[in-house]
């Protein structure tokens, strides 16, 4: 699944020569408290949403989906998962589970509008996007405006929380038990927050809007590579003739060679290719409902009051999801409409930091 989202990368040869010819992106930082404005005047430009601004998603992956299909899945959830009325994201596809950070659209334009920007030349953009990722790591990072817990699992960012300020250790360690991260002490201190560069393009793969758009191709860095190429293709032709005859004659021999030595490589492959397929049946055997269909069970159990899910976490058979308003939640409420639905039970339910938010944890039977 993950080669249908892979990208394009050039030779890490030409990559290097090309940003020397690139200068570095210019930036506008949004935050709470206003948004600091670029200083110079060439490279690509970002509209970068700080951390505190976004909500932070982690949804699975459709089995089997095109491309095409998981975006539009994707896209279904914006409505569900958003509290804003006009909701800006983006999203980074993985391997299993797609990275999805909505924000307040609304207010990134009006933000732009106070300094002169325009945002249909510009690219917006989630502050984690431009920040280098991890393999499969938990660390601290400080953003911007705060500090963010990561939690990565094979290149994806699968857990992320932020805090205003360093966040204690019963604040670490809850984020560590929602992450479902494996701990050795009860209460471990959160590590040292580590300041990362900004990128000079985004780390993440992008379909969600159903293909890329012409504003986010880099012009500088397409002209760049196409110069790159033209000077190599003079310098080729203008070789001695008998020299390249040499070489044609030379690099058949090796292809021949080559398509002879690769031969069991390609039977490797063929055998691959057919363990994945039984991987994927054993996949399907599955004894718990897909998690689109949890998420259908729980919503119908919501109260048509604005009451909306802020947080999902899903790992074998437990669930717990975090429910939010604009009033007062009643916690017994929710624990008996969650118990009367077939396959819930050990529902339990706390605040998660105030009145108007609940910590819910419950056990799905297998079907």
């Amino acid at each position: 699944m993950t080669g249908r989202f892979d990208r394009y990368r050039a030779p890490p040869q030409l990559a290097a020569l090309v940003s020397r010819w690139t200068p570095p992106p210019r930036l506008y930082l949004q935050t709470a408290d206003g948004v600091e404005e670029p200083q110079g005047r060439r490279g690509r430009r970002y509209w970068v949403v700080g951390r505190g601004l976004c909500r932070f998603f982690r949804v699975p992956l459709l089995a089997d989906a095109s491309a095409a299909h998981q975006a539009e899945a994707l896209r279904l959830q914006f409505e569900r998962l958003s509290p804003f009325v006009e909701t800006g994201s983006h999203a980074h596809f993985g391997r299993d589970f797609a990275s999805l950070w909505l924000w307040d659209a609304e207010a990134v334009r009006l933000a732009a509008e106070s300094v002169g920007a325009d945002l249909r030349r510009l690219r917006a953009l989630p502050e984690t996007a431009l920040m280098a990722p991890a393999g499969s790591d938990v660390r601290l990072v400080a953003t911007i405006d705060g500090f963010e817990g990561q939690s990565w699992i094979d290149g994806g960012l699968a857990a992320s929380h932020w805090w205003p300020s360093l966040p204690d250790a019963r604040q670490w360690l809850r984020f560590l038990r929602g992450a479902s991260v494996p701990h050795d002490s009860p209460a471990p201190l959160a590590p040292q927050p580590v300041r990362l560069d900004w990128l000079d393009r985004p780390w993440t793969r992008d379909r969600a809007a159903g293909g890329k758009p012409l504003e986010q191709f880099d012009l500088r860095l397409a002209g760049a590579g196409i110069g790159v190429v033209l000077l190599l293709a003079y310098c080729y032709v203008g070789g001695e003739w008998l020299r390249l005859r040499h070489d044609v004659a030379a690099a058949a021999t090796a292809i021949e060679a080559r398509a002879q030595s690769d031969l069991p490589a390609a039977e490797a492959r063929a055998a691959a290719l057919d363990n994945l397929a039984a991987i994927q049946a054993l996949h399907g055997l599955d004894r718990y409902p897909s998690q689109l269909a949890l998420m259908a069970r729980v919503a119908s159990s919501l109260p048509k009051n604005e009451t909306h899910l802020t947080a999902w976490n899903w790992d074998r058979g437990q669930l717990e999801v975090t429910v939010a308003a604009n009033h007062p939640l009643d916690a017994r409420f929710f624990v008996r409409s969650l118990e009367q639905i077939d396959g819930f039970k050990n529902v339990a339910a706390q605040r998660a930091g105030g009145d108007n938010s609940l910590n819910i944890r419950l056990v799905v039977e297998p079907r």
